[in-house]
């Protein structure tokens, strides 16, 4: 994730839950994606509480 933030300019968050196909939970600017995510579920893996 650190290599992540530092290296690319847009990135993507993908969910799969078991028993359902994956998606695209938030996709932007890493930046943005890194410091103030849209949705909680991003702002719970960046922030190391699940993965």
């Amino acid at each position: 994730m650190q290599q992540a933030a530092r290296v690319f300019d847009q990135c993507a968050f993908f969910l799969a839950e078991q028993g359902t196909p994956g998606h695209i939970v938030e996709h932007g600017p890493t930046d943005a994606m890194f410091s103030t995510p849209a949705d909680p579920r991003t702002a719970d893996y960046v922030q190391g509480r699940f993965g």
